[in-house]
């Protein structure tokens, strides 16, 4: 008998928007033979146990895998148990942000899960199945921590994949039912070259950038087009970090006439007045910028460059091309201090960003992978001892730094709030706005 994988997206994501990364893996396995289905729990309700375990039994998959953040880790080790409980012979699997530098010994926290995958699951996936189907030694799959006799194994890592382009498309893959959602998710580019102290994506891609050639963008594009999709959200962490491949993008999106609606998220130091023209040309509608903090002493400390000079002046060249403007901002930073805090959202305001959804700024958090999580007393934070905080679960919210206490925080969040409701767009948080 063949393997089935069965890949679950859990809240909070989900939505409109489509799991992408789960459809490369899903993709990738089904290059190799393997049988592939992506389960998407949008919330969760009374019968949604139920529900989980009827498809579990209607399709006996040998492997299940969940792709986890800190905010789902907790539902992930539940439904973990109940597919343990279904069939105690189905392998495990939990990958994603949060398993990526997850300690390998959260694993005995985890009693129903049994290996955590740690990089690109389009190659580490298809091994560690194969591995499993042969009965083969699970040492020899890079890439993974796994349990064995009662005993936590960790083997190296497996190198990135050098060429973006050799793994295959999850849109042509036919990954997706693209009649059941309304935007089309683009991975177009992995990886950062630059710093920021909280971020966990540099040290995740070795600090380089790998990226789909133009062609290969707009031949996803094109398959989703041909189904009826005209919004797109351009998951990059950094899209524009060359000019010159998303111009030819852009050029090719006009060349196509495509009536499309697009958004991505760049920095103001990675985009140009000629270059956001060409893309309000395309159709791009809604850019997200990062600001993190108005204060360049407090982005200093989080080696966050910015030339808050030419951020406000790239924010009102977009705004005057008629293209949406949001800035991703944070609160509870180092050496912040509530009034400077408040600076910013005042920045925000004098610059007409509608402080909703994606710029109603966000409390800073403590990741696996990132500078202030493996050193936080070098960023002047003070992370709170909890002894119940499973090794799965990284510090969130429970630090303190030296500037701001429990009521600043509480302060500056009641401010965005405040400052929202007086926002003319009535946008969902978290989602790519305007695409919903």
């Amino acid at each position: 008998m063949k393997s089935k994988v069965l890949l679950f997206n859990l809240p909070p994501a989900g939505g409109n928007l489509y799991p992408v990364s789960l459809g490369y893996i899903a993709a990738s396995l089904t290059k190799h033979s393997i049988e592939t289905a992506i389960a998407e729990i949008d919330e969760i309700t009374p019968r949604t146990g139920q529900s989980i375990a009827n498809f579990v039994i209607d399709f006996k998959p040998c492997v299940v895998g969940f792709s986890v953040y800190q905010a789902n880790i907790k539902l992930a080790v539940q439904l973990a148990k109940l597919i343990k409980m279904i069939d105690p012979f189905i392998y495990v699997v939990i990958g994603g942000p949060q398993a990526t530098f997850m300690p390998a010994g959260a694993l005995s926290q985890m009693p129903s899960v049994d290996a955590i995958v740690r990089g690109e699951g389009e190659v580490i996936m298809p091994a560690l199945v194969k591995a499993l189907e042969r009965k083969s030694s699970l040492s020899r799959v890079k890439g993974i921590a796994f349990k064995k006799g009662g005993k936590i194994f960790e083997t190296s890592l497996e190198r990135l994949t050098t060429e973006l382009n050799h793994f295959p498309s999850p849109y042509k893959a036919g990954s997706f039912d693209l009649a059941q959602k309304k935007v089309a998710v683009m991975l177009t580019s992995r990886g950062c070259y630059f710093n920021c102290a909280f971020c966990y994506t540099p040290r995740a891609f070795n600090r380089t950038i790998r990226a789909h050639s133009p062609a290969r963008v707009l031949d996803d594009m094109g398959i989703c087009v041909k189904q009826g999709i005209s919004k797109f959200f351009f998951a990059d962490p950094s899209f524009t970090f060359d000019k010159k491949r998303v111009e030819k993008i852009m050029r090719g999106i006009i060349a196509k006439k495509w009536k499309i609606n697009i958004w991505c998220e760049t920095r103001a130091d990675l985009i140009d007045e000629k270059l956001l023209a060409l893309m309000a040309r395309a159709g791009v509608s809604h850019v997200a910028y990062g600001l993190e903090s108005s204060d360049e002493a407090v982005n200093n400390a989080i080696n966050k460059t910015q030339d808050l000079a030419r951020f406000e002046k790239i924010v009102k060249v977009t705004q005057s091309l008629g293209i949406e403007t949001e800035v991703f901002t944070l609160y509870g930073l180092p050496g912040q201090t509530l009034d400077s805090a408040v600076r910013t959202v005042d920045l925000l305001k004098r610059l007409g960003i509608k402080i909703t959804g994606n710029s109603a700024g966000q409390q800073l958090m403590l990741f696996f992978g990132t500078d202030i999580t493996d050193d936080p007393e070098k960023y002047g934070i003070r992370v709170l001892k909890n002894k119940r905080r499973p090794l799965y679960l990284s510090a969130g919210h429970n630090f303190r730094t030296g500037s701001m206490g429990l009521q600043d925080i509480a302060a500056i969040a009641k401010r965005y709030a405040r400052e929202g409701k007086h926002s003319a767009a009535n946008l969902r948080s978290h989602k790519p706005a305007g695409l919903v």
